[in-house]
């Protein structure tokens, strides 16, 4: 399996405050059966802006510690960013002052849980022209979100992702249900864990949870 959300670099944001952290949550991960780890550092606007040399350093002294440990997985970096009016994220991303998924056209956006964008449709479709494909991160989490906006979302071109835990239900039950309805109704891409050291990866819980309902069409 593929964890394409994860906050596992130490130092860069809240995820992790030790290299012994994140390698904790490297081994937790590998056994949840996860292979493959894309490591996604908040950007958040003044709040989480460590620049790219730096996120990358930190990213390096991960691999090395993960191969000096024998440890099986493969490390990819890439970034979560919360989008916000303030700054220009698009700009951003063109110069590489953030970071894609993996350097790919892939980018992995949040937005406010509390304020809904009046634009959410028109920032998506902007993303699009640019060359972008906006990944939602956990939009199960979002107070304003509901399953039109969610289809709204993917008309747009948007892909959907939602965390292992709002499947399990170590979140709330309104996430679980809410998850629940978006996986019948066959609208989510993707299923994450956004492990961090205080968030455990639930993603083989999840996996067997999804099995055992016959939830379909979605990639872990």
């Amino acid at each position: 399996m593929i964890d394409m959300h994860t906050h596992v670099i130490p130092f860069v944001d809240d995820g992790s405050k030790s290299i012994e952290d994140s390698i904790d949550m490297i081994k937790q991960e590998i056994n949840q059966g996860i292979d493959t780890i894309i490591c996604t550092p908040h950007y958040i606007h003044r709040r989480y802006e460590k620049c790219v040399d730096e996120i990358k350093k930190n990213y390096n002294l991960l691999l090395d510690k993960a191969k000096e440990l024998n440890l099986n997985v493969n490390l990819l970096l890439g970034q979560e960013i919360c989008y916000t009016h303030r700054v220009n994220i698009i700009e951003m991303l063109k110069k590489k002052e953030l970071l894609t998924l993996n350097d790919t056209q892939y980018v992995l956006l949040e937005f406010s849980y509390h304020h809904e964008p009046e634009d959410i449709y028109d920032i998506i479709y902007n993303f699009r022209v640019n060359g972008y494909k906006v990944v939602v991160a956990h939009v199960e989490r979002y107070e304003w979100i509901t399953v039109d906006k969610v289809k709204g979302l993917i008309s747009e071109g948007a892909i959907i992702q939602i965390n292992s835990g709002s499947v399990v239900g170590s979140n709330s039950i309104k996430e679980k249900r809410f998850v629940k309805k978006l996986l019948r109704l066959n609208l989510v891409d993707i299923v994450a864990s956004d492990i961090h050291s205080f968030r455990p990866s639930t993603m083989q819980e999840a996996l067997k949870k999804v099995k055992n309902e016959k939830l379909f069409n979605f990639n872990f």
